[in-house]
């Protein structure tokens, strides 16, 4: 017992010992046999027990009122280990569990061997309650905003603070077992595919796969055989084996047509008879294929409008349209604004493994903004203001000069990102060289994320670099080939 006694004199002469005292989680120290040598006042508090009765007990007489020990676990890997323990109140042995963080770490003598083990106890009940006050005081979030949960291997959490949000996410859920179509409407940006992948994921389809088509991404000449494949030998250039088609690979799962209002007229008549004849025809082929799926499809166009000017089948608009969806905008409904920012934050914090924080100043000024690009916008503002921060920068003050005035200054049809038409081969509507000048400076020149801003494939992307001789800027890597600049990655 001479440690117990040497380090009850220091815990009674030494600053240190004062100091833990007024720390706010639980302190304590055992020596290589699992003896207590010290404890702070939170401990004291949590079991009623004094310091002096602490010092003649050993960790293990409590290992019935917990579910791990985490000096064990420490004693066993011979590093330091955090666990979430369950442990009961000894007057209470059969009250329900409560939950703490619990992190132990050794300390080594000369020769390598575990002297000492100090564990450090967070109660999560206690955590949560401090934290949601201080967000109240904060007046920036009055409550705690909502991560839907997504079934294993999936990832279409949707962050819902808003009751907007809130009313539209429990449609979804309720019709999400049903195999009726379903019609998204919103803006660019809005999240019509997570919404698409919500009710795939709560359906009961989700064991299967959920195929996306962006209707926008391909060119006219390209979309029929991407959606209904073809044969082998069918036409110059198709691979010699045949292909299947999107729709095909959708057997028994979703389909998901996204910016189905950009489909050209002639390949619609062939989407109705699919819907209504559950079968697809390769291109080729002599009979058709029965195909089981679930249509979810989404537009960031009134397509009632389209259809009363001659540019979507009437026939095709109302096979869609049986269960219509509307995401409100961003702007609409900026009680998810902050938690948004705080979830892609965090995402890209664990991404590049760095600690950041938003200041109050930074979140107020972010609450206020209209964000003209909703969810998508936000998302690149978060890693932009991420990435751009000096590594040891831990808590983002400000937000530097032009980034969101920029944003807001883009041209209308970037934001709305309208309709694309394929029937020139040169220069789609709606998607000239200021647009790509415009996405390709948001997203730091990553033509990728430029790509999935824009809605169209990173190949088209590509094409459309050529065709208006971006300079070389835009690219990682360019030389000049006969006055015509070729970007590589």
């Amino acid at each position: 017992m001479e440690d117990l006694s040497r380090l009850h004199d220091v815990q009674e002469h030494l600053p240190w010992a004062a100091i833990l005292d007024n720390v706010d989680a639980g302190i304590a120290v055992y020596d290589a046999e699992g003896n207590f040598l010290f404890v702070n006042t939170v401990m004291i508090n949590w079991r009623n027990i004094p310091r002096s009765e602490y010092l003649k007990m050993n960790v293990h007489d409590f290992t019935k009122f917990i579910d791990v020990c985490v000096y064990d676990l420490v004693k066993e890997k011979k590093q330091r280990v955090s666990r979430l323990q369950f442990y009961h109140d000894i007057e209470a042995i059969n009250s329900p569990a409560r939950m703490r963080i619990v992190t132990g770490t050794p300390i080594y003598d000369g020769a390598g061997n575990i002297k000492y083990v100090i564990t450090m106890l967070q109660d999560i009940q206690n955590f949560e309650t401090l934290y949601h006050r201080l967000l109240k005081q904060s007046k920036i979030l009055t409550e705690t905003p909502v991560v839907t949960q997504a079934p294993a291997n999936q990832s279409s959490g949707i962050v819902v603070k808003s009751k907007e949000l809130k009313q539209l996410l429990s449609v979804a859920e309720g019709i999400a077992p049903l195999d009726s179509n379903v019609l998204i409407y919103g803006e660019s940006g809005s999240g019509k595919e997570v919404f698409a992948r919500f009710i795939h994921e709560h359906s009961d389809r989700k064991d299967r796969p959920m195929i996306t088509v962006n209707c926008a991404a391909f060119p006219e000449n390209l979309i029929e055989s991407e959606l209904f494949g073809y044969e082998k030998g069918s036409f110059t250039g198709a691979n010699k084996d045949g292909k299947i088609g999107l729709i095909e690979a959708a057997d028994g799962g979703t389909l998901f047509l996204d910016e189905i209002n950009s489909l050209p007229m002639s390949v619609q008549s062939k989407i109705l008879r699919v819907i209504e004849e559950k079968s697809v025809q390769k291109i080729g082929s002599l009979a058709p294929k029965k195909v089981d799926f679930r249509l979810i499809a989404a537009t960031n166009q009134e397509l009632s409008q389209l259809v009363r000017a001659g540019k979507f089948r009437e026939d095709l608009y109302y096979r869609l349209h049986v269960i219509p969806l509307t995401i409100p905008s961003i702007r609409n409904r900026k009680d998810d604004i902050v938690p948004l920012c705080l979830h892609f934050l965090d995402y890209f914090c664990n991404k590049y493994n760095l600690k950041k924080s938003f200041s109050e100043q930074v979140l107020a000024q972010v609450q206020s903004y209209d964000w003209p690009g909703n969810v998508r916008e936000i998302r690149n503002f978060v890693e932009r203001m991420v990435v751009m921060t000096p590594y040891a920068t831990t808590e983002i003050t400000s937000i530097p000069s032009g980034i969101l005035e920029n944003d807001a200054g883009m041209s209308h049809s970037l934001r709305e990102s309208p309709e694309r038409s394929r029937t020139s081969p040169h220069r789609p509507a709606g998607l000239g060289k200021s647009e790509i000048l415009a996405a390709l400076e948001l997203v730091g020149n990553n033509r990728t994320r430029a790509a999935a801003y824009l809605g169209i494939s990173r190949r088209y992307l590509q094409y459309k670099i050529r065709e208006y001789h971006i300079p070389f800027r835009y690219g990682n890597k360019a030389e000049t080939q006969g006055g015509e600049t070729t970007l590589h990655d």
